[in-house]
């Protein structure tokens, strides 16, 4: 790869950083549309609801929350992946690359090595060029990471073996830098792209029409409302606003303060608000339904639905159906990034890791972040459990939430020792 083959490849994706840029305020609650219209005479509110920002923030939670993404096999990835894991805080970095997979529809993770073992962080998406073969299975055969550092624009180009920093000179040309470039030693290109869709769409581009409408609707609202406060200033003109009363206010001050018309002495005109006849049901209806649309086409449970928390059971697993549907699907293809990061760095020829073909039967294990009813729970078990035993222990045991009872199996130990330690809690068997 040449500095001017950077070049091109760079000035080519320079404007999907609109798009992205575009995407993030939406995620920050920020939304780029409401921003973007023409000023016009104020009053000119720009109302921005974060609907985005909360819609991430649910998917994050319910799928990628600490403790519910978790890794089981033989005690392979125990013994060799675990400890750089936790060195990495693997947990904050797994959410924050799916924040990017829902936010931009893709979110890539760098990972290295050095003197002090393995490292892997987060990109910045629009600072990221994957590069991929032609074939039918497409593969990444390199990626291009463009930022600036210290003012200087910087590219580091990966492949399978190498890594090349090209720094931009004066003469906006990209410029090899030998002494910072070398071998890594991972065998593939050291870069994995998170997706969450097959097309590599994000959780919430489809739903900013309805979004930016919403927007605007509540905007032209507040609009309204301010014009209705300011309306009594219109009558400055026929008031007296030169003589003073032993307070040293005049009757438009009076009216500025006290926004009525009380103690005002002698007023020759009558006065009334300057209003806009404007029916409040007609657009608090259109608002709640714009409002239950937006969660509707996003998949997502309506957290302002006042019969939500009081549904019964299997009335609110209905009202989750639609988001169960749609983070089994983005479970698919992220967790397809979680393997490739597993595999890269048991594939490194440091030679570290032992044994790294068990990297290919690690079981990549996702639980929702859900509440709970514990009474109920232990309700059932307990029935499940009474008279004759039906179910084993460790079936009982696994009703409890991943929270309580992370590890069945070795529960199921504890119990044994403590009912060999005292034979009173009854047999086991």
């Amino acid at each position: 790869m040449t500095g001017e083959e950077i070049k091109q490849i760079i000035d080519k994706h320079v404007p999907l950083s609109t798009r992205y840029t575009d995407q993030k305020s939406y995620k920050i609650g920020r939304n780029a549309a409401i921003y973007q219209q023409t000023p016009k005479p104020a009053p000119d509110n720009r109302i921005p609801v974060p609907f985005i920002r909360r819609a991430v923030k649910i998917l994050k939670g319910y799928f990628a929350s600490v403790g519910y993404i978790t890794y089981k096999d033989d005690g392979w990835f125990e013994n060799n992946i675990a400890s750089w894991y936790d060195k990495n805080n693997e947990e904050l970095k797994t959410a924050a690359v799916f924040e990017d997979a829902c936010t931009y529809g893709r979110g890539f993770e760098l990972v290295w090595f050095a003197e002090d073992g393995f490292h892997f962080a987060t990109l910045q998406t629009d600072q990221c060029i994957p590069i991929y073969t032609s074939e039918l299975e497409k593969t990444l055969e390199s990626f291009i990471w463009y930022r600036k550092i210290n003012d200087v624009e910087t590219a580091t180009y990966y492949d399978t073996e190498e890594y090349q920093v090209y720094e931009k000179t004066d003469k906006k040309e990209y410029t090899l830098n030998e002494e910072k470039s070398g071998q890594h030693l991972f065998g593939a290109v050291p870069v994995i792209e998170y997706t969450i869709d097959r097309d590599h769409r994000n959780a919430f581009d489809h739903c900013l029409p309805l979004l930016d409408y919403y927007d605007k609707l509540i905007s032209e609202v507040g609009n309204e409302h301010e014009k209705f406060s300011n309306s009594v200033l219109l009558l400055k003109d026929i008031l007296d606003d030169v003589n003073k009363d032993e307070n040293g206010l005049t009757q438009a001050d009076k009216i500025a303060m006290n926004r009525i018309m009380h103690g005002l002495g002698d007023v020759q005109n009558a006065a009334a608000y300057l209003e806009r006849n404007v029916n409040d049901t007609f657009i608090n209806n259109t608002l709640d339904r714009l409002e239950r649309l937006i969660y509707e086409m996003l998949c997502i449970f309506n957290p302002n639905d006042e019969n939500f928390g009081t549904s019964s059971g299997i009335a609110q697993a209905y009202k989750l159906l639609g988001l169960e549907y749609l983070v089994a699907d983005m479970e698919s293809y992220f967790t397809l990034g979680l393997q490739k990061r597993i595999m890269l760095i048991a594939n490194h020829k440091s030679g570290i890791v032992k044994e790294p073909e068990k990297s290919n039967y690690v079981t990549i294990d996702c639980k929702r972040n859900l509440p709970f009813d514990l009474e109920r729970i232990a309700t059932v078990v307990l029935q499940l459990a009474g008279g004759k035993q039906v179910l084993s222990t460790e079936t009982l045991l696994s009703f409890f939430p991943a929270t309580m009872i992370a590890d069945v199996a070795q529960e199921v130990e504890k119990v044994k020792a403590e009912q060999t330690l005292n034979p009173v809690l009854g047999s086991f068997e």
